[in-house]
């Protein structure tokens, strides 16, 4: 009698605000922006590796599941190097709720696109060299793979605009309003990509990466041969 006494108690203590709940509350909150910032600093050290950015530049940010919380590289950092202090903490608007103050200039555009789309839950910003040429040359990458057909058949191409630009946020932003696009290319910048998780980002990059290089090396053999998928 006296366990289900307690169990019939137990939902009202935990819906109360006394000091032990709240203190479990952020707890939990706790732990689960240390298991995605971890997952990110992982999957960012893999992107470096792989050479779809260099140096300082490109950026990427997880959203924490069930929360407006979103975890993004740090201005001026390098994505093979990230610890927690080189990882911001942003909100829905993009305002700075925790970590290092100064997060990535393209921020802004993460946080809009998120609001945009729930169902994108990580997102990058790649300099990768070949799909950073084709941009630049102002060209969409060519489909030239079956495996490339899907994030590449409602990709996007934006003229360039300064970094951290309103120009440049609106421009993004407006190209993602279609629910289909995973791609968008900057002239002279980059490729942006969005994937449901930190996984599928990465692989969706690689496969857009390896798209444009085969793309590219079809071009100085001829036109690359077209099929139906």
């Amino acid at each position: 009698m006296r366990y289900f006494a307690i169990l019939s108690v137990l939902p009202i203590f935990l819906a109360c605000s006394c000091p032990q709940v709240e203190t479990l509350k952020k707890g939990k909150k706790e732990i689960l922006d240390q298991i995605y910032k971890d997952r990110l600093i992982e999957v960012a050290a893999r992107v470096y590796a792989r050479e779809l950015t260099s140096g300082t530049g490109g950026d990427i940010s997880v959203r924490v599941p069930g929360t407006e919380r979103i975890i993004v590289k740090a201005t001026g950092t390098c994505l093979g190097d990230l610890d927690y202090e080189k990882l911001s903490t942003i909100n829905l608007k993009g305002e700075v709720i925790g970590g290092n103050p100064a997060p990535s200039h393209e921020a802004d555009i993460h946080a809009a696109i998120y609001s945009m789309r729930d169902t994108v839950g990580a997102i990058m910003h790649m300099h990768a060299p070949y799909s950073t040429a084709w941009a630049t040359a102002g060209k969409l990458i060519p489909a030239v793979t079956q495996q490339s057909v899907k994030p590449l058949e409602t990709a996007g191409i934006v003229p360039y605009y300064r970094v951290g630009s309103p120009e440049l946020i609106q421009a993004v932003v407006e190209a993602y309003r279609n629910p289909g696009t995973t791609v968008v290319m900057m002239e002279n910048h980059g490729v942006f990509v969005v994937g449901r998780d930190l996984y599928e980002l990465l692989y969706t990059a690689e496969v857009v990466e390896n798209a444009a290089r085969i793309a590219w090396l079809c071009k100085a053999l001829g036109e690359p041969k077209r099929f139906e998928f």
